[in-house]
């Protein structure tokens, strides 16, 4: 029973490591080498680990090997254009100017109900709207809307609205984080007396967040 459980965690952890040697793009993201060479792991850890007759060397090495391509694959692909083109593909317009184009639409195989579904979720209501949309390399689609159509912003309303930064964790379940302490250049003290003034102690919040330009959300446990 030992050797099966030995197995699957050195396994386990080779699937881990390989994810991590090729990035930390989302399985939506992939390109299609990662997301070829991410089903192949899989399926090469799953065979040793099922098959007690079959040696762990034998699983790890391909693993390994595939792992080693796709490092060298994205080293070509920073270094080269033309061969990420190739290996990627390149982004296709299949909206010009409020219009579909019947053509690129055949030729990615893309029904119309799929599109309408791909612009709902970026909340737009109507291909005219749309000045230009991108079918990106990975699937996703990007768009541009008519000047009119966009969000308004702050700028366009003549605002100066508070400044942000990026909030980082500093107490997470009454404990202190002490590498976001470190990237904001605080202490504890420093945490603790922001505390006070609210009349709280770090052991009492279940989490707090700050940013560099002192913007500071604090939740306390429940009971606390």
């Amino acid at each position: 029973m030992s050797v099966p459980l030995v197995r699957t965690l050195v396994l386990y952890f080779a699937v881990i490591c390989a994810v991590r040697l090729m990035g930390k793009r989302q399985l939506g993201e992939m390109d299609p080498a990662e997301l070829v060479v991410t089903i192949l792991v899989s399926d090469l850890a799953a065979v040793p680990m099922q098959d007690l007759g079959i040696p762990l060397f034998f699983g790890l090495v391909p693993i390994a090997a595939l792992v080693t391509l796709e490092v060298l694959l994205s080293i070509l692909s920073l270094k080269s254009r033309f061969f990420r083109r190739l290996l990627n593909g390149q982004p296709a317009i299949i909206i010009r100017k409020g219009q579909l184009d019947l053509s690129k639409l055949r030729q990615l195989r893309l029904t119309t109900e799929d599109l309408v579904v791909a612009l709902r979720k970026q909340s737009v209501a109507s291909v005219s709207d749309v000045k230009y949309g991108v079918i990106e390399p990975d699937g996703s689609l990007t768009i541009v809307l008519y000047p009119q159509q966009q969000p308004v912003t702050a700028e366009m309303l003549s605002l100066s609205p508070k400044d942000t930064g990026l909030p980082l964790v500093v107490i997470s379940d009454g404990q202190l984080v002490e590498r976001s302490l470190g990237l904001l250049r605080l202490d504890r003290d420093a945490v603790v007396n922001r505390l006070r003034n609210r009349g709280l102690r770090p052991e009492e919040v279940f989490l707090m967040t700050l940013d560099d330009c002192g913007n500071m959300f604090v939740q306390k446990k429940e009971g606390a």
